[in-house]
């Protein structure tokens, strides 16, 4: 992978961070359970993006059954992922479940090693330490009766789900492109969840949802997470962890302003903690493109 393919997955990455970053609004503009909300997004991405692969006449094949099995088993751990984070984010608030999840780059640095067998990245890792400090601070009494605390719970969860998820598919990224990775796994989310849709057609008929759907699955799903599966070609995952640190600034934002969800005063210091590791990997990820 030569340099500017190197900076142009890079690129890609920060820009998928960013509109991942907003997807969290929609645990909450769509009042519907997580497991619906989740299949309506799922199928519609699956829709796309099978429409996207045939216009440009793309194969669509698997060298093995094994393969296309592994790829199916890693979609049904994104579909966990995503029910688990909207879930989070619906008992608690846009910005306790994003930084509850974006604990994800503590247990990638820890976990990315074991699966590609090669020695933990020390800064990398105190980083994402130094990242899980930052979301600390904003973590609010731990106590089950409080549901920023089940929030937090099923941000955790989430996070291990979606840790698991990006390392896997690395993995068969060496041998699929991104699209169709995504694909198999969307049809497996969607298969998951469908018996769990309570509500599915009422929100797919009210043409306001069905626009929120729209868009929550071309935009915030198909192209976003399509760019954030090819900035793997280069990319470590502890490093794209650590790049997508950021999102819970993009997301507790949006919220504020869309939402009216006021980010608690902690927020401050918890960001700027996060947003100097995110800077600082930049840095050194830039440091190796020259």
């Amino acid at each position: 992978m030569n340099s500017s393919s190197r900076l142009s997955n890079i690129l890609e990455l920060n820009l998928s961070v960013f509109i991942m970053g907003n997807v969290t609004l929609f645990a909450k503009l769509l009042p519907f359970p997580a497991s619906t909300i989740i299949t309506g997004r799922a199928s519609f991405s699956v829709l796309i993006l099978a429409l996207f692969l045939l216009i440009r006449g793309k194969r669509f094949v698997f060298s093995s059954f094994s393969d296309f099995a592994k790829v199916f088993g890693i979609g049904i751990l994104f579909g966990l992922h995503w029910v688990t984070y909207f879930h989070s984010i619906q008992v608690s608030t846009v910005a306790v479940g994003m930084l509850s999840l974006f604990t994800y780059p503590v247990f990638t640095s820890i976990l990315e090693p074991l699966f590609f067998g090669y020695k933990i990245d020390k800064f990398s890792l105190f980083l994402a330490l130094f990242s899980f400090c930052g979301l600390a601070i904003i973590v609010p009494e731990f106590n089950w009766a409080d549901n920023h605390f089940q929030g937090v719970v099923w941000g955790l969860v989430s996070a291990v789900l979606y840790s698991l998820r990006n390392i896997l598919t690395k993995q068969m990224h060496t041998h699929y492109p991104s699209s169709q990775l995504l694909l198999v796994q969307l049809v497996a989310t969607s298969l998951l969840l469908l018996p769990f849709a309570t509500g599915l057609w009422e929100m797919v008929s009210e043409p306001k949802y069905l626009l929120y759907q729209v868009l929550l699955a071309g935009v915030f799903t198909a192209f976003a997470h399509t760019m954030w599966i090819r900035s793997f070609a280069s990319l470590p995952v502890t490093t794209a962890g650590i790049f997508s640190t950021m999102s819970p600034l993009y997301g507790s934002f949006a919220a504020w302003l869309v939402l009216g969800e006021v980010p608690p005063e902690r927020i401050w210091l918890a960001g700027g903690i996060i947003l100097f590791c995110a800077i600082m990997e930049m840095i050194r990820q830039s440091s190796s493109t020259s």
